[in-house]
C-alpha cells in the first residue's frame, strides 16, 4: 500500500513534547504500532532529518510522517461533542477555565460518551481560540477529575504551559479542593482528620479503605468538619489533602457515614442524586480562589 506524507508544524503548546507523543496526538487515526514502525523505518523526519521517537521537539519544527493511510475514527472530544450546559463556566481567562460539572456527566470520555472535557474543547474550537489542526499535538485538558455523580468545580487548562503549571501545583499540594456532602448519621468527633490506605479493585471498579499499609494501597488523607446535623444526617465540609479515586465516598462509608444517594458505597437507590459537591478550589501559589454555592435539600 502506498505511503502518504503528513507534515506538521510544532507550535508553542507542543514545544518540549517527545516526537512519538506529539504524533500520537497529531495523528489520532493511526495506531501506536504504525507510528512506532514509522520511527523504526526512519519514516519520521524532523526538519528534513530522521527523527527518533524520544526526541524533544522545538517550536517551529517541521515534522513529516510517512505512513499508510488509515480511516479517521471520529470520537468525542473532536467534532461530535455537545456544547457546554448553561452556567458551566465559573471563570475564564487566557490560561484556564473553571468549570462547574453537573452531576451525571463524566469528566472525560466514558465508553464513547463525551465528558465535560470534550465539551470544553468544543467551546474553545467554536470560539476560534483552539484548533486541532493548528495545534496538532496539544489538546486543552482537565487538570483533575470528578466522579460522574459528583457535581462541582474542575480546572481546565487552555495552554500547555497552564497544564504543566497546574498539574505541578496539584502534585505539590498547592491546589486546595474543598467539598461539601450530606452523610448518614453524625460523625464523632465532629471534626478531625481521616487517615486511610485506599486499595482499588479494578475489576469491580470499587475502592476499599484499609487502616494499615498493604500492597497496592495508597495513603489517603482528608480533613473534615461537621457544619450541622438534623434528621439523622449531617452536612460536612471536607478538604482533600490527597486525591484518590472515590476518596470521600469511601472514607465516609468506611466509618459508617455513607454519602447520601451513594448507591455504590451506601444505600442510595437508582436515579438518586449523590449529595457531594466540589464547592471551592484555592490556588495557593497564585492567590486565587474559586467557589460556588451548593444547597442540599436536607438542609435548605
Amino acid at each position: 500500500m502506498t505511503h502518504t506524507m503528513r507534515e506538521y508544524t510544532v507550535t508553542k503548546n507542543d514545544a518540549g513534547r517527545r516526537a512519538d507523543r506529539f504524533l500520537a496526538k497529531a495523528a489520532p487515526d493511526l495506531p501506536a504500532s504504525a507510528i512506532q514502525k514509522a520511527f523504526r523505518k526512519k519514516d519520521v523526519k524532523r526538519n528534513g532529518k530522521p527523527c527518533r521517537a524520544d526526541e524533544r521537539l522545538a517550536e517551529g519544527d517541521a515534522v513529516r510522517l510517512y505512513a499508510q493511510p488509515a480511516s479517521v475514527v471520529a470520537g468525542p472530544g473532536r467534532r461530535d461533542a455537545p456544547a457546554l450546559p448553561p452556567g458551566c463556566i465559573v471563570h475564564e481567562d487566557s490560561r484556564l477555565i473553571v468549570l462547574r460539572k453537573p452531576p451525571g456527566i463524566p469528566s472525560q470520555t466514558d465508553n464513547g460518551e463525551p465528558g465535560i472535557e470534550d465539551m470544553a474543547r468544543t467551546y474553545l474550537e467554536q470560539s476560534g481560540e483552539w484548533s486541532p489542526e493548528r495545534e496538532n499535538g496539544f489538546r486543552p485538558s482537565l487538570c483533575h477529575r470528578l466522579d460522574r455523580g459528583t457535581e462541582g468545580l474542575l480546572l481546565f487548562a487552555k495552554t500547555a504551559e497552564a497544564l504543566r503549571t497546574l498539574t505541578e501545583m496539584i502534585r505539590n499540594r498547592e491546589v486546595v479542593k474543598t467539598y461539601r456532602c450530606v452523610v448518614e448519621g453524625i460523625p464523632k468527633p465532629p471534626e478531625g482528620e481521616w487517615h486511610d490506605f485506599l486499595w482499588k479493585d479494578a475489576k469491580q471498579k470499587r475502592v476499599y479503605a484499609r487502616k494499615t499499609p498493604s500492597p497496592g494501597a495508597k495513603p489517603a488523607l482528608s480533613r473534615y468538619k461537621t457544619l450541622r446535623s438534623a434528621g439523622g444526617k449531617s452536612l460536612l465540609e471536607i478538604e482533600l489533602v490527597t486525591g484518590r479515586t472515590h476518596q470521600i465516598r469511601v472514607q465516609c462509608a468506611s466509618r459508617g457515614h455513607p454519602v447520601a444517594g451513594d448507591g455504590k458505597y451506601g444505600k442510595g437507590r437508582a436515579g438518586e442524586a449523590l449529595a457531594l459537591c466540589a464547592v471551592r478550589i484555592e490556588l495557593r501559589a497564585g492567590g486565587e480562589t474559586f467557589q460556588i454555592d451548593k444547597k442540599f435539600a436536607e438542609f435548605d
